[in-house]
């Protein structure tokens, strides 16, 4: 692994102040020690390359895990759900419009373009209500392997081969986003998946994220499974407006 930070940021005259982005190559093989110490895989590659980066991410840990829904729905009507390979997305020209028109019911800033780049690591799970060509959502993910395993197969994925599954970006048309992450821990689960990753965990719109059971928050230098703390600095993360405030935080010092 090979650590990249970028100074994105400093101030020395007035207080002790810096910013930076640390993030790193990640070999194949070192996949699952990276998942295991809080990295991801950036979907945007640097220079050609794939990097992941360094955050609060977050996670759901499946030997604790107990389902919410017995079976999704959206007003009484089963969702389903099917898989492809990212390379597939191109001849679903709906995705880009459902994803358009979920920035706008939700009053999303535009500031990500899920469609722009693709890895051999990505998919997309596609939910439908009635027909299969009834698309009302979707979630991109990313898959990662253990050691040695650096291609994994959609058809053959199993905890056997994946060390974790992310959830990279969700959208829909009507509103089924818990129902539609049930499903997708249910079907990581039903696939032997040890983890499902669920990206940083910053500000109050990622509160949601610690209401399932089997949830974990990574520190910076473990796993946590305090919910009472994590919601408490997500509420922090949006509260907090100004550069000059930043100076005095530290989780290693607030850690109860």
């Amino acid at each position: 692994m090979q650590i990249l930070w970028d100074h994105t940021f400093g101030k020395q005259d007035t207080q002790d102040l810096v910013i930076c982005k640390p993030m790193a190559f990640v070999h194949h093989d070192e996949e699952d020690e990276a998942l295991e110490n809080g990295w991801l895989a950036l979907d945007e590659p640097i220079k050609g390359k794939e990097v992941f980066y360094q955050s609060r991410s977050t996670r759901i840990n499946f030997n604790r895990y107990r389902p919410r829904f017995k079976t999704p729905n959206h007003e009484g009507r089963e969702i389903g759900f099917k898989i492809i390979d990212a390379s597939e997305m191109v001849r679903l020209l709906s995705l880009p419009h459902i994803y358009k028109k979920y920035l706008t019911r939700k009053k999303f800033p535009n500031l990500y373009d899920p469609f722009q780049h693709y890895h051999r690591r990505d998919q997309f799970m596609i939910f439908y209500i009635g027909r299969a060509d009834n698309i009302v959502g979707f979630t991109k993910q990313k898959r990662y392997s253990w050691g040695d395993d650096h291609h994994i197969d959609i058809a053959d994925i199993d905890g056997a081969q994946c060390s974790g599954v992310e959830s990279v970006v969700h959208a829909n048309t009507v509103p089924i986003g818990s129902q539609c992450l049930e499903l997708e821990l249910q079907w990581a689960m039903n696939n032997n998946i040890p983890y499902y990753y669920l990206g940083s965990g910053y500000e109050q719109s990622s509160e949601y994220k610690a209401s399932w059971r089997g949830f974990e928050w990574w520190t910076g230098t473990e796993w946590s499974t305090n919910k009472k703390q994590y919601r408490r600095l997500c509420k922090r993360d949006t509260r907090l407006t100004e550069f000059s405030a930043l100076g005095n935080l530290s989780l290693i010092q607030d850690n109860s």
